[in-house]
């Protein structure tokens, strides 16, 4: 098969049509110091300056061979930040984290606001968007990304505390998830709105460490699916952890796509969503190999991934800041190499 354009390799691959190879990129976030190096900008200012993350976000493409462009910042917390949580402060090497969850006494008074999108950094993602569209045109693909519904209503109340209520006091699960519902699709349809071909939902607080699957399917899936069914456009499900448990689950949200880490059965997960239509996104590991591991043991897995029949070759999770570039290459390197041996 002739070469094709990265946009047209994406596209077709996610939509079932012939590719001439597997895309290879980053379907979460990308963070990394020595990319904010090779581009010359750095966070915090890469958190909320449109023209530092415009920068940073085509630093992939640019530096570590990846085919497509992430947009909307390096973390996930940009729903629970227009909600209300208090953020712990970025640098270079750490990402925005929840720091105190406004609905943590009592739940009362909570509700979807009417000003969301003029909220948080959603004013800096617009321009974002602009300036990465007129730099990107029609060549790759972009994809927005925030945390779901689930994990945005825990970061509301304290995960720990959302997990009691999930076993004892469900009305109240159902109360802040009917919230946090509004603000998931808001966000997606933001993104489709200003230019993503795709959106990300990242939940890893639904995933099977913190939540039993029969929770998940009475409280995650049915919230999930009437997300994914409004959003204007196809949807990622990016859970993190062993999701075995809850390929299958996953599956049922209506997701185009599911994004898994290494410690996910990748062959077994192919075979599940191609059953659906559903695209794998994964799953070489990042807190380990990618972070931790010389560059032949990237490739290896890399390899691997391949061999187990990943539509999209990418890092399991958020690639750590301090990776190695050379490390990052590695992916690209051992698909050209699988595609042309």
């Amino acid at each position: 098969m002739a070469k094709m354009s990265l946009r047209d390799r994406f596209w077709n691959r996610f939509t079932g049509k012939d590719t001439d190879m597997t895309p290879v990129g980053c379907t979460t976030t990308y963070g990394v110091i020595a990319l904010m190096k090779k581009c010359g900008h750095e966070r915090p200012a890469a958190d909320t300056d449109p023209v530092a993350m415009t920068e940073l976000a085509l630093a992939g493409p640019s530096y570590a061979g990846f085919e497509w462009v992430k947009a909307m910042g390096w973390d996930i917390t940009a729903l629970s930040d227009a909600m209300g949580c208090t953020l712990g402060t970025p640098k270079i090497d750490l990402q925005y984290f929840i720091k105190a969850h406004p609905y943590a006494e009592s739940i009362d008074g909570l509700e979807f606001p009417k000003d969301f999108l003029q909220r948080g950094r959603f004013p800096a993602y617009k321009e974002h968007f602009r300036l990465l569209k007129e730099k990107v045109g029609d060549t790759m693909i972009i994809f927005g990304e925030s945390e779901g519904a689930f994990t945005c209503a825990a970061n509301l109340v304290g995960t720990e505390q959302f997990m009691k209520w999930c076993m004892k006091e469900p009305q109240k699960v159902e109360k802040v998830l009917e919230v946090t519902k509004e603000a998931a699709v808001a966000a997606a349809n933001f993104a489709f709105d200003n230019g993503a071909d795709y959106y990300v939902f990242a939940e890893p607080t639904s995933g099977p460490a913190l939540l039993s699957p029969r929770i998940y399917k009475k409280f995650v899936l049915p919230v999930e699916k009437e997300i994914f069914k409004r959003v204007k456009g196809p949807v990622v499900l990016h859970i993190c952890a062993n999701t075995d448990p809850i390929i299958e689950l996953m599956c049922e949200t209506g997701a185009a796509g599911i994004s898994i880490e290494e410690k996910a059965d990748m062959k077994r997960a192919v075979e599940i969503a191609h059953q659906s239509g559903v695209k794998v996104f994964g799953n070489v590991s990042t807190a380990v190999t990618i972070f931790q591991g010389k560059p032949d043991a990237v490739y290896e897995e890399s390899r691997q991934a391949l061999n187990n029949g990943t539509d999209f070759l990418c890092p399991g999770c958020g690639i750590a800041p301090n990776s190695p570039l050379e490390n990052l290459l590695q992916l690209k390197k051992a698909r050209d190499d699988h595609f042309n041996a």
